[in-house]
């Protein structure tokens, strides 16, 4: 796509995006500004930032601020060069980039806080020493059209690490997540909020870690013990205290009261199953008293750990228990964990008995016409298995 650029000039033709990184083009100094960095990119330059500040308008009227990230997907899409203006605001979360069209800023283009580059250098760390063939941060993925802030390869899979200090929009971290997911890596979020204020990361494969008063801790520290986002399991026998079902002893296979007298699997606290494991006596981080970050990311790298969506919730669990939690429990294997499901209102209504025969045409399930390949009657609508029927019911 650069012959498609004007080969000199001050203007946008002039820029190709193709040859620049992803950060945002201030026209007027002909510079390729960096926000995660240190000055910009730029420690030369004296004063860059209020230079910035100060020369307005900016905008589609200014047109002085480009995204080059924008630029670059579309001409990696090969659509028509065009430019995607800029402006730079100070917003209630601190100063940013944002886009001219109203859309959310990129994750690129957001500064960095000292203890997201803490976490950041922590996993690029772990990674490294838990033996990945190369491990790069903020290393561009084409496929996906993003930088994960650290990319490892493993023997069999790349892993995708994102941290995520300050709160964000569940549409923004599952657009994040599918992006990563497409271009063919698993994706594993880590936090430091609070589990009970981390509520849009739950539909992606995710870790907590503690909050730490100084930034510097998160490197320090031997261990960062997790607040949630992992399970282990262990075997018991039906009737079982089920800390994933509010403390029942119903049976985690067929819901009843009384014991089936078969044994299964249960969310445990415990971690002696997890040191029984073949892995932990090779591990580079051994699990210890209790589960820590390093542990589940070199786990994790290897495929001993896997994600598994259970409800509304994606947790990671141990590969060797993963087959027989989806077996007994339901819920989504690994493909669907790693891709957050539509909302509710974005999946077309069907029926019960239209799902299970799959006809791609509404037929009465016999309820009400007395035969199942009947054309739908107006009876119909009250139906239980009709997808309005508590709706009309109401009425």
């Amino acid at each position: 796509m650069g012959n498609a650029y004007a080969a000199g000039g001050r203007g946008w033709e002039s820029i190709d995006p193709v040859r620049h990184h992803d950060g945002v083009y201030y026209l007027p100094a002909g510079l390729e500004l960096q926000p995660r960095e240190a000055h910009w990119g730029h420690p030369g330059e004296r004063g860059l930032r209020q230079r910035v500040i100060d020369d307005r308008p900016q905008g589609i009227r200014g047109r002085k601020l480009l995204c080059l990230l924008c630029m670059r997907i579309n001409a990696e899409a090969g659509r028509a060069p065009r430019p995607i203006w800029m402006t730079f605001v100070q917003s209630p979360y601190g100063p940013l980039f944002r886009h001219e069209g109203g859309r959310a800023p990129h994750a690129e283009h957001e500064p960095e806080s000292d203890i997201h580059k803490a976490l950041k250098e922590r996993k690029a760390r772990t990674w490294e020493a838990a033996g990945a063939t190369e491990v790069s941060v903020e290393s561009w993925r084409p496929r996906a059209g993003r930088r994960p802030d650290v990319l490892a390869v493993g023997r069999r899979i790349t892993v995708a690490g994102e941290v995520q200090h300050s709160p964000a929009s569940p549409r923004a971290i599952q657009s994040r997540q599918k992006s990563l997911v497409k271009a063919g890596d698993r994706v594993v979020w880590t936090t430091d909020r609070d589990a009970d204020s981390v509520g849009f990361l739950h539909l992606v494969p995710h870790l907590v870690v503690p909050a730490l008063g100084d930034h510097r801790s998160y490197l320090d520290r031997d261990r960062l013990e997790l607040n949630a986002g992992a399970m282990a399991f262990e075997r018991q026998r039906c009737g079982w205290t089920d800390i994933w079902n509010g403390g029942s002893t119903r049976c985690p296979v067929t819901h009843k009261a009384a014991p089936c007298g078969g044994w299964h699997l249960y969310p445990t606290l415990a971690v002696r199953e997890l040191n029984r494991m073949a892995s932990a006596a090779n591990a580079m981080f051994p699990c210890g008293p209790r589960v820590h970050l390093d542990y589940l990311l070199e786990g994790i790298l290897n495929e001993q750990w896997l994600p598994y969506r259970w409800r509304n919730r994606v947790t990671w669990i141990p590969a060797d228990a993963h087959d027989e939690v989806v077996r007994e429990r339901g819920g989504a294997g690994v493909e669907r964990a790693e891709n957050p499901a539509p909302r509710p209102r974005d999946r077309a209504a069907e029926r019960a008995c239209e799902k299970r025969l799959g006809l791609d045409r509404a037929f009465c399930c016999g309820g009400r016409t007395g035969r199942p390949d009947a054309p739908l009657l107006t009876e119909c609508l009250m139906c239980p298995k009709s997808p309005t029927y508590w709706r009309n019911a109401a009425r």
